[in-house]
């Protein structure tokens, strides 16, 4: 990942160097503000925090710099911050590896080891030319499935620089396990047609689907597990990009507040029957019984099992999968310089029903894993040996 990323900055490519100039500009304004509050493993403490947005606004709010017709610097700048990756021919090699690993990785200990890991300062690319391997894809909760645009310039990229094929699912929104795992064997089916090896890549919800999807293969007939298992062109490989196949906290969260909302629902219009007519609590009562009988919210109903405990124990309780496959996964922690405005509420929102803000806006990184964390059986166990795991990004 280290090497990609630097070949990305020097080569300029999707604007990277952009984004890691403010990655990194960020890093440094945290360890600017919170200097002096590292824990023991020198993390800073504590992470996410809504003490950091106070303290900046404290800082702008007495600066001299920010009061009108003042020529005083700014003493939130960080020098240097801003160019750093914008001129990587002004950096020695080095010294981009390591601003990169700064930027890039969220806990210290990890960014220590790789720093002082000699494999990692020698970029070693890999072999040049194309390759034989195909990817299949399936993405999160919220899809537009094949027509959809995730990941969608670096597929490009790969198809065109190592004949890498991507096959996109055509998985729904909020649709059920059962659904989206068909719509990936579809694309599997596909990918096994071109006499290729493959690997499954999922993005959140889309893990879930992919492990379901060669579930469902393992246990099928023999032409299915066929396609999953044929030599020189069946699965190779897993990619699971900030995983939920373990669930998310939104999910038993929600149902709490939902069964809660129906409960003051119920009183609330226990009080209003005495003021309406019956015709008009009749034609309310049919509405909603239309609406839940619509295949529209049956459907929707189907997907949210998919994040409560139920759903995902009974998936991982039947679940197969293949004992000499490799998993890798991408996890990440949210941090106030890398909180997009759109998900602050959500992010937020998640810190506070769990106590905990290692998280993604989605999951934590504990359950970001490719293996069942609160399911322990043996299909369980061959998964976590597979699981090559990953650091945790920022």
């Amino acid at each position: 990942m280290i090497k990609s990323v630097y070949d990305n900055v020097v080569d300029d490519v999707d604007n990277v160097r952009e984004w890691m100039d403010a990655l990194r500009r960020g890093d440094l304004m945290l360890k600017k503000l919170f200097e002096g509050n590292e824990d023991e493993h020198g993390q800073l403490t504590p992470p996410n925090s809504p003490l950091a947005f106070t303290r900046v606004a404290e800082s702008l709010l007495r600066s001299p710099f920010h009061q009108s017709g003042s020529s005083e610097k700014d003493p939130l700048r960080i020098e240097g911050g801003e160019a750093f990756f914008s001129n990587p021919e002004d950096r020695t090699e080095q010294e981009l590896i390591a601003a990169i690993i700064d930027s890039l990785f969220f806990y210290q200990e990890e960014r220590d080891v790789l720093k002082n890991d000699p494999l990692v300062r020698l970029l070693i690319p890999n072999p040049p030319g194309k390759y034989d391997f195909t990817i299949v894809c399936a993405f999160g909760v919220i899809t537009e499935g094949e027509k959809g645009s995730e990941l969608a310039a670096a597929l490009k990229r790969l198809k065109k620089e190592r004949g890498v094929s991507a096959i996109r699912s055509d998985t729904g929104t909020a649709r059920s396990f059962e659904y989206n795992a068909s719509k990936i064997e579809d694309a599997i089916e596909e990918a096994s047609k071109m006499g290729r090896p493959w690997g499954l890549l999922g993005y959140s919800q889309g893990c879930a689907n992919a492990l379901m999807a060669e579930s469902l293969l393992l246990s099928g007939s023999p032409y299915q597990q066929k396609i999953l298992m044929s030599k020189g062109k069946g699965l190779v490989c897993r990619q699971m990009l900030f995983s939920a196949a373990n669930g998310s906290l939104h999910g038993p969260a929600s149902d709490v507040k939902v069964q809660r909302l129906i409960t003051m629902a119920e009183s609330f219009f226990k009080y209003q029957q005495g003021y309406c007519s019956r015709a008009f609590i009749s034609s309310v009562l049919e509405t909603l019984n239309s609406t839940m009988d619509s295949a529209g919210f049956h459907k929707f109903i189907g997907g949210a099992q998919t994040f409560l405990p139920d759903g995902n124990r009974a998936f991982w309780r039947e679940a197969q999968h293949l004992p000499d496959v490799p998993s890798t996964v991408l996890r990440g922690v949210l941090e106030n310089h890398t909180t997009p405005e759109s998900l602050d509420m959500l992010s937020n929102l998640l810190t506070k029903q769990s106590g905990s803000a290692l998280h993604d806006s989605q999951v934590h990184v504990y359950d970001a894993v490719g293996h069942p964390v609160y399911t322990i059986n043996r299909n369980g166990r061959v998964l976590e040996k597979s699981d090559m795991g990953g650091s945790v990004q920022r």
